[in-house]
């Protein structure tokens, strides 16, 4: 895991300096820089695969014709070394940075569909004066770039790009807007003008000064139509796969753990690991003195259970007091999430370990989230609501909306008066904040578009797969991918995702959703594939979201460092966000009121750092 950048059009090795030097986190083993007459590729490095100096980058094939920086991990790159030696290919590292290499070599811009893993990279092919670079199919690793004329630049951070000081920091406004809505900044764009992010699945080529950008992987639904499997099949399929996807990511050559919070995704992750281990795995899990957010009974039985090395960290608001700077800035761009991440991240870092797995993508793909169940049945009472004229409901909508007294009762206004269908009430149920708080909060209060119109193939799913579909490609793709890499590797720490496994992910999308969701287990076919390697206290109990006691922390202990960055003479400073309006949140939350909660306060104090450090 790593850093990577470069720069086109100019050949001063200055500017690919300040980057990396900006992303030193990401890879503080080794920096590298290779510039030639019209290009600079930097790379600061985390050796995880060949630690020795034959891993180093930017790397080339044996000419130097074609050379790479590359940030992430290939799990089956031995197996595609073996393919690549049959076809007259020579090696010098045991690293998968050199098979992507050999693979460009063999195949162009084909190499992405024999690639299993975690990824960006920019490949430079001399002969042809040309940047291939391309970004893995679920969008864990990042890929940032800017284009003006000649000029192209890219990195694996925000923050590094603009540190390059080629770059005008101009805010974004539809990006401030969709963060404000979301909690995340929403590919492709970003909180700057002009500089985007490269989207999951995608490719971009970068030849004679034009760019050319192109989808390489995709879902196929309609295997999940033609589907004639039973739900034994299915059942023994998953237990396969999910054996094999984490089996292959426990190839390091530094020390490896996991994160273990006790719920069902990180226990299997663990019970796995173990199979596959020789020795005791070491697992971290996070633990609180207020009882209602606790795990440590659930995690602390997957431990004994599995004889792991296992480490408890006691977090309370006096230590998230004294990280809060360094989370905030390690954020990248503004986000309501991470911290649990950025502390668990730290703790392995300082217990000794490189690379941690994690159980991210789990409710995602196995229907773990309460709104599998609710939003298909709000779904049903919007097709009566269609009968409905459109004034009615606008003018439903404005009476109501004065009389609600919750954030809970106002999504439900707006839900059924406001929502078309079943993407606009997944979009809603991850809202932050509402259009017209929105429009309060922020000062240009131009039109602007909150339901955006995508690809409407994944509208030919039931309801359940739809569902899955939405929160794979915008929460947890806009905001838990992008929070958990940049919270570990702030940490110098390598995160693997074995359930977003691109083999696993095609598998569940072959499966009907009414198979998904059932009566008998939250993540029924999960835990029914599974089930013989865990205690029933894990399988059985409710669904327990990961969370700090915000609620409590920001009245206490934290309320002066929000006094301080929510005060109106700070708010003043901010020149998009209106002083009085935000200043009004903060005292209704402090108040008690039920229309803005911890998440609204911890949206705006991320904002706020964010423009404070990098405006």
């Amino acid at each position: 895991m790593c850093g990577i950048c470069g720069i086109i059009g100019i050949t001063n090795d200055e500017f690919v300096r300040k980057i990396c030097q900006h992303m030193i986190h990401r890879g503080p083993d080794n920096v590298g820089i290779w510039y030639d007459d019209s290009i600079c590729l930097g790379h600061t490095r985390l050796s995880i695969i060949d630690t020795s100096c034959a891993g180093h980058q930017p790397m080339s094939n044996e000419d130097e014709t074609i050379w790479i920086t590359f940030n992430g991990e290939i799990y089956n790159f031995q197996i595609l070394r073996v393919e690549l030696e049959a076809k007259g290919h020579r090696f010098k590292s045991n690293t998968d940075t050199e098979v992507i290499i050999h693979l460009y070599e063999e195949y162009q811009e084909g190499c992405l569909d024999y690639l299993r893993g975690m990824f960006s990279f920019g490949i430079w092919d001399k002969r042809k004066k040309k940047l291939f670079a391309a970004r893995d199919r679920l969008g864990i690793k990042p890929f940032f770039y800017y284009i003006k004329g000649d000029k192209f630049v890219f990195s694996s951070e925000l923050k590094a790009v603009l540190a390059s000081g080629l770059i005008e920091k101009d805010i974004n406004l539809q990006a401030v807007r969709d963060y404000f809505a979301h909690g995340s900044v929403q590919v492709p764009e970003t909180m700057i003008k002009d500089v985007f992010q490269l989207l999951p699945a995608h490719y971009l080529v970068f030849e004679d000064a034009q760019l050319r950008i192109k989808k390489y992987w995709q879902l196929h639904f309609s295997r999940i139509l033609s589907s004639c499997k039973s739900e034994q099949e299915y059942i023994s399929d998953i237990r396969a796969i999910l054996d094999e996807v984490v089996k292959i990511r426990m190839v390091s050559d530094v020390p490896l753990g996991a994160f273990l919070s006790g719920g069902i995704d990180s226990s299997i992750i663990t019970a796995l690991m173990q199979r596959h281990s020789a020795r005791s795995i070491k697992t971290f899990s996070i633990v609180f003195e207020e009882e209602e957010y606790d795990e440590r009974k659930f995690s602390a039985k997957i431990a004994k259970k599995f004889a792991t090395d296992h480490q408890q960290i006691l977090l309370n608001e006096k230590d998230i007091l004294t990280e809060i700077p360094t989370i905030f800035d390690a954020m990248d761009q503004p986000s309501i999430d991470g911290f649990n991440t950025f502390v668990i991240s730290k703790a392995a870092k300082s217990a000794g370990l490189t690379v941690a797995l994690s159980g991210l993508g789990g409710d995602e793909l196995f229907a773990g989230y309460p709104s599998f169940r609710s939003l298909p049945k709000i779904g049903n009472v919007l097709e009566l609501m269609k009968f409905f004229p459109k004034s009615l409901k606008n003018r439903l909508f404005y009476y109501l909306r004065h009389l609600a007294k919750s954030k809970r009762s106002l999504k439900l206004y707006f839900s059924l008066l406001k929502c078309a269908d079943l993407k606009d009430l997944h979009s809603l149920q991850r809202m932050a904040f509402l259009p017209h708080e929105i429009d309060e909060i922020i000062v240009d209060r131009k039109d602007w578009c909150l339901m955006k119109k995508s690809n409407a193939k994944h509208l030919r799913l039931d309801p359940v797969n739809q569902l899955s579909f939405l929160e794979l490609t915008t929460y947890l793709q806009n905001t838990l991918l992008q929070d958990t890499d940049r919270m570990s590797m702030a940490n110098s720490l390598e995160v693997r995702v074995p359930y977003l496994d691109h083999l696993l992910v095609e598998k569940m999308f072959e499966i009907p959703g009414n198979m998904k969701v059932g009566q008998d287990y939250p993540k029924r076919l999960l835990i029914k594939s599974i089930k013989d390697l865990l205690p029933e206290l894990i399988y059985n109990r409710p669904k327990m979201g990961f969370v700090f006691p915000f609620d409590q922390w920001l009245r206490a202990e934290l309320k002066g460092y929000c006094e301080e960055k929510l005060s109106y003479s700070n708010l003043k400073k901010i020149s998009i966000l209106d002083p009085t309006i935000v200043n009004k949140i903060w005292i209704d939350f402090l108040n008690g009121s039920k229309l803005y909660n911890y998440s609204s306060v911890l949206a705006i104090l991320s904002f706020v750092n964010w423009y404070e450090r990098n405006i």
